[in-house]
């Protein structure tokens, strides 16, 4: 038996960055046994991922319960796909309630033409209903469902199912109190007695549940010692309130586990995506694998979300699914439109460490469909794990790609493909790993290895999205500075921030930096290194597209745009907006103190007075439109470039830099193949 999470939000769904680790769907669970029966507890908004991701399997019976019909527990069930598909066959169940026929009548009224556009009858096939009385006990299948009343307004019923060796208990909405004695407590912790997992409502605070007795709901200090009581060692909290961002969850988890350290019990965050499978009499607990796997990924969301940077991300995402994964090689893909395009790789066998640089930069990608793996992996959102890619099955649909490995003379034989999940059911992107090595040999990956990897990939989703939306939000504001000047185009940024993110990567290892403050500085250079020029938005168009020679006055104002690139960033309280300021202001500084800022109060500063991100900035720059082709002139070839800044070292560069830029050519050449100038960038 297999539960997964498809909803963990309570009352109303939230979509917000905020939200984006532990979900923003309101209630729903999905629970398959190993005889192939599934049964969904509640409709909440998470219904719609799973009814789509339904729609891709071989239709078949469902049998859906609710713990009871409040909104947020029914509000998805108009957006269930399966009920529109009439090879489905839907079941439904729900606990009595005064008047007979109450829970039809409850569905009904979603489905009446006002709440939603169609009316229950117009369904091409309608579900059958069967009302049960709280506590009454049914099978569904091979699975034995047992059920009890909790306390909350309106009525609620927990579910206990058991199958397969292993009981999973969900509480429903469900008012813990004050008072342990309570009889509707009491016989609670009776149903859940001896359960593997209890999947609970810990939708409040304690310092919110001050003002919200009555409200049917409880905290998650309200449950460890219930659990234990219960004879139950895993602990799992779900249904948490709109407001809570997943920062504040977190703390709030630290904060019960430390009170309750001593107790025998095993507590987490439910996420949406997340499954739960003990396997065998295995119960996770704080010290085993399992436990163990569980903070590990807990620690990485954390740590990852410092970052804002793709590429960044990408970086951290594949090394830690290779440490899981103890794979010799990976890439990542990323969606965009119908193709994957090749976004990172990392091989210790091809290119070990830094070798690696040039090689993130590579411009390939392959169609999303069912010839490659990785395309399908892509098309079908399922993940693809082979012992020998040189011995896949006779009907396999995909086919393995040896031109990589005929033209490097890798060998790649065990491979793993999971798919990176969108908040909105789209596949973002795809992880694969190749080659699990052990002594040195490359063997198949195990099944516990797939389940860690696609859980990473659930965590890193959320992380990639959000790092896309900043790079958007930084793309779109170079977009209206390209629409001013025609020069300052999105590929001629994306290589300056490229090359200023690697030489500062170069600068950093020469210095000694260590490692996690190199990532955190590379991964802000990049991105405020895009926006130098951005101030040329507030510079006249008489003068910015002027054809011709500038007159010392029109270069006065040209020069401006420094210091109105600085204002963008004045009061700035986001790091990368704060080095952005500095790039903004100071990239027209010259190491010999001949620059400008454009700015009276702000003098020209020299040498390592002006701040390491403007000098790395504006060697890339300068280097850039040299070799590139600009309206007014042809690119210039890399040796011409390359003697300009050599000539230019110690009175226009930082002589270091400069070095340091000579060291990593292979690396420049990349970032130029990767980011081409396009005919749309010249408009």
């Amino acid at each position: 038996m297999e539960v997964r999470l498809w909803g963990t939000r309570g009352s109303i769904p939230v979509a917000a960055l905020h939200t984006a680790r532990y979900g923003g769907n309101t209630t729903c669970v999905e629970v398959r046994t190993d005889a192939g029966d599934r049964i969904i507890i509640d409709a909440g908004t998470g219904i719609h991922a799973l009814g789509n991701a339904m729609l891709r399997e071989q239709p078949g019976d469902c049998t859906l319960c609710f713990t009871h019909t409040h909104w947020d527990h029914v509000q998805g069930l108009p957006h269930f796909a399966p009920l529109y598909a009439p090879d489905w066959k839907i079941s439904i169940m729900g606990a009595a309630t005064p008047g007979d026929g109450a829970l039809q009548r409850s569905l009904r009224d979603v489905f009446d033409g006002r709440h939603f556009s169609l009316n229950w009858d117009d369904l091409p096939r309608a579900p059958r209903i069967r009302e049960f009385t709280p506590g009454e006990a049914f099978s569904i299948g091979s699975a034995r469902v047992e059920t009890c009343s909790t306390r909350h307004p309106g009525g609620c019923v927990a579910y206990r199912i058991t199958a397969d060796g292993w009981t999973f208990v969900l509480s429903g909405d469900h008012e813990c109190g004050d008072d342990r004695h309570d009889p509707v407590q009491q016989r609670l912790i009776r149903f859940f007695s001896g359960a593997d997992v209890a999947l609970v409502d810990a939708q409040y605070s304690t310092g919110d549940y001050a003002s919200r007795h009555g409200w049917g709901h409880s905290t998650m200090e309200q449950w460890p010692d219930a659990a234990v009581s219960a004879g139950v060692s895993r602990l799992i909290f779900t249904h948490y309130d709109p407001s809570y961002a997943d920062d504040a969850l977190e703390l709030l988890l630290d904060d019960v586990r430390h009170t309750y350290a001593v107790l025998p019990l095993f507590m987490q965050l439910g996420y949406e995506g997340m499954r739960i499978s003990p396997r065998g009499g295995d119960r996770p607990g704080p010290t085993d694998r399992a436990g163990k796997i569980a903070c590990r990924l807990c620690d990485f969301s954390r740590y990852i979300a410092q970052f804002s940077d793709t590429d960044t991300i990408l970086d951290r995402i594949l090394a830690e699914a290779r440490e899981l994964g103890h794979a010799d090689a990976g890439a990542i893909y990323l969606a965009d439109g119908d193709r994957l395009v090749f976004a990172h790789a990392q091989n210790d066998t091809l290119f070990p460490g830094s070798a690696a640089n040039k090689h993130i930069y590579l411009n390939i990608g392959l169609p999303i469909d069912a010839q490659s793996i990785a395309g399908y992996v892509a098309a079908t959102s399922r993940p693809v794990n082979l012992p020998d890619v040189r011995a896949l099955p006779p009907n396999a649909p995909y086919a393995f790609n040896d031109a990589l490995d005929a033209a490097t003379g890798y060998r790649t034989v065990s491979m793993l493909a999971v798919p990176f999940t969108g908040n909105r059911n789209n596949i973002p992107g795809v992880l694969q790993l190749i080659n699990c090595m052990e002594h040195g040999r490359p063997k198949a990956f195990s099944p516990q290895m797939q389940r860690d990897v696609e859980r990473l990939a659930i965590l890193g989703s959320n992380s990639i999205e959000r790092g896309r939306m900043a790079n958007e939000l930084i793309l779109r504001m170079l977009q209206t500075a390209a629409l001013r000047d025609p020069r300052e185009t999105v590929s001629h940024v994306m290589r300056v921030g490229a090359m200023s993110a690697e030489i500062y990567r170069r600068w950093a290892e020469r210095c000694n930096v260590d490692p996690e403050t190199l990532r955190a500085m590379k991964d802000r250079i990049r991105m405020a290194a895009m926006l130098h020029d951005v101030g040329k938005v507030g510079i006249p168009d008489a003068v910015l597209k002027k054809d011709g020679r500038l007159t010392p006055e029109e270069r006065a104002i040209v020069e401006r745009h420094s210091a109105l690139g600085a204002r963008f960033f004045k009061s700035a309280t986001w790091d990368v907006h704060i080095l952005a300021h500095d790039i903004a202001l100071h990239h027209h500084q010259k190491w010999d103190g001949t620059g400008y800022t454009g700015d009276p109060d702000a003098p020209p500063l020299s040498g390592r007075d002006i701040p390491l991100g403007a000098r790395i900035t504006a060697l890339a720059d300068v280097y850039d439109a040299l070799v590139s082709r600009r309206c007014y002139k042809d690119a210039w070839p890399e040796e011409k470039a390359m003697a300009v800044l050599a000539e230019g070292s110690g009175v226009h560069f930082d002589p270091e830099l400069v070095d340091v830029f000579m060291e990593i050519r292979d690396i420049i050449t990349a970032i130029h193949a990767r980011y081409p100038d396009v005919e749309d960038d010249k408009k």
